[in-house]
């Protein structure tokens, strides 16, 4: 049965979903309408949806629209279809989110995208590891640690555990803020620096990779001595000098000449 939503006056059930026309494709005016009911809450997180018959009769379309919408849906990650059961609203995540963030990343051809990305860390991340110096817990502490810890210990030559330590690093620093959005808005960006530090590593304009892996252990290490202590100020400030350096390394393993690509971006 569908679901029945009643009148505030107590009236006739009123549906969420009303019938459409065919002036636009069918298919995609019955998605914005499940959307919107779900949007709206008319139908909650793991609930499930009207029937394709249902939806068949409702909107007076056929089954193949009913199924494409669902499709549509489904790919967009707001409704999930279990074979033989039906539809059912999505448990939205933030993880989910942040994996729609990483695909645009990914798949984006912008070839700015690297400094928007360092820019954007210049501007939140010092904020971040400030915040975390007020307050990190000693079990946050005893993370940091740790990860450090795997940082040195990490072979020279396994550049891409290197860069998964040295993500993970920012991801912990956010996560010592306390604050939910603060760790939803920066995974992405922090899921994109294994990439770009890759491709650094791929242009081989890094001369001394020793002497660059102890300088990150040292930005590192003043940063956790920083948030550490508890000095907010201090722990911003060595998060600035840590993203510079990483801004120059990114520039450095460019050809001559594409520095121009984004004004401002200097070293």
């Amino acid at each position: 049965m569908e679901e029945e939503i009643h009148s505030p006056a107590g009236g006739n059930p009123v549906s969420p979903f009303q019938k459409i026309g065919s002036e636009k494709l069918l298919s995609g005016r019955i998605e914005e309408s499940i959307e919107s009911a779900i949007r709206k809450k008319q139908y909650l997180a793991g609930q499930k949806l009207p029937t394709e018959g249902e939806l068949c009769k409702l909107f007076s379309v056929s089954r193949t629209v009913v199924r494409e919408a669902f499709r549509r849906l489904s790919a967009r990650g707001l409704v999930v279809i279990r074979q033989g059961s039906g539809a059912y609203v999505n448990e939205i995540s933030s993880e989910s989110a942040i994996d729609s963030i990483n695909l645009y990343l990914e798949l984006t051809d912008d070839g700015n995208m690297i400094f928007d990305i360092i820019r954007a860390r210049q501007l939140f991340e010092p904020e971040i590891a400030g915040l975390a110096a007020l307050y990190r817990t000693t079990g946050e502490l005893e993370e940091l640690a740790g990860n450090m810890e795997e940082l040195r210990n990490c072979p020279l030559d396994d550049i891409e555990k290197e860069t998964e330590i040295d993500s993970r690093f920012h991801i912990l620093i956010a996560k010592a803020t306390h604050n939910t959005v603060v760790s939803l808005l920066m995974r992405p960006v922090f899921d994109s620096m294994p990439r770009f530090k890759r491709s650094i590593f791929a242009k081989n304009k890094i001369d001394d990779r020793q002497a660059e892996k102890r300088r990150l252990i040292q930005f590192h290490e003043d940063i956790y001595q920083a948030i550490n202590s508890g000095d907010s100020r201090e722990a911003a400030y060595a998060m600035q000098t840590h993203i510079k350096r990483s801004e120059r390394n990114f520039l450095d393993s460019l050809k001559p000449g594409v520095e121009g690509l984004k004004p401002g971006v200097d070293g």
